[in-house]
């Protein structure tokens, strides 16, 4: 299950965004061969930003979520486009950490402390960049503050993932909800009180709660509607013509000096470990053809 749905509550004047993204979460995880840590850590982040996908406009539309801190996890990214195709790596895959005094997966250590920083190219002279301080490395605190402070744009953000004993994604989702210009303060207090007292969403899921249930619970307007809904899918848009670009990039003598220290050079893609590989007259082939 990987739904996503967008809602209006409260007379069109709040929106919900929630979103099941269990599969999306395991198929990570078999992908980058991730730790618990590590895919607790990157599919948090792969659900907000699949959230935040769903609200670009236009087709060639790109989203890029980086995470740059000084924990043992590396740099975490996360790329999506208006039609939620998602792809994301950490650097340190393997790494785990003991549990935290609450017995949950040690999240925040393993980010620590730096930066998130949200990309958006939706076809300006220039992509719009918005970057804070992590708040706290759990992502979920993090992305509220950045919706605050880069945005401008009050929000709840809810965002778990549960792993079971066998090493498997049992749930995975997130919601966000945002209070738009003409919401009552009334409203925004109540949705503040709600959500203070709400159980985490991989709790409510769970227990067997939809995205709908979800959706109901934390803003607690029964009669919201749903505007959208789509499916999350993972998937890598890389190609033998960006690897060779990168070849190119690197230059014919280095790229020569790795084949004949190596026998061959072979490159593979950060984002689904697709591995491209270069003998001697590959690489001179490309550049030949390059210089043409």
């Amino acid at each position: 299950m990987n739904k996503i749905k967008k809602y209006l509550a409260y007379n069109d004047s709040v929106r919900v965004i929630a979103i099941d993204a269990t599969d999306m979460v395991q198929t990570l995880r078999e992908i980058h061969n991730l730790s618990n840590l590590a895919t607790a850590a990157l599919g948090r982040v792969a659900i907000v930003s699949s959230m935040i996908a769903s609200t670009l406009k236009n087709d060639d539309d790109r989203l890029t979520v980086q995470i740059k801190a000084d924990g043992p996890l590396g740099m975490i990214v996360v790329c999506a486009d208006k039609n939620l195709n998602i792809k994301g790596y950490v650097s340190n895959p393997e790494i785990e950490l003991p549990l935290n005094s609450e017995g949950k997966i040690d999240v925040s250590k393993g980010i620590g402390i730096g930066t998130l920083t949200v990309i958006k190219d939706i076809g300006l002279k220039e992509p719009y960049i918005g970057t804070c301080e992590l708040l706290s490395g759990e992502i979920g605190d993090d992305f509220a503050y950045y919706f605050n402070v880069s945005e401008q744009t009050p929000s709840v953000v809810s965002v778990g993932v549960l792993i079971g004993k066998n090493g498997n994604v049992e749930k995975a989702g997130g919601y966000i909800i945002q209070p738009l210009p003409e919401c009552d303060e009334k409203v925004i207090d109540k949705l503040e009180s709600i959500n203070v007292k709400l159980p985490s969403i991989t709790s409510l899921m769970s227990e067997g709660r939809t995205i709908d249930d979800i959706a109901i619970n934390s803003t607690g307007d029964n009669d919201i509607q749903t505007v959208y809904e789509d499916n999350v899918k993972v998937k890598c848009d890389c190609s033998i013509e960006r690897i060779e670009n990168t070849i190119i990039a690197l230059g014919k003598e280095d790229a020569l000096n790795i084949v004949k220290e190596n026998g061959i050079l072979e490159l593979s893609c950060n984002f689904c470990n697709k591995k491209y590989s270069f003998n001697k007259e590959d690489v001179i082939n490309l550049f030949r053809r390059k210089n043409k």
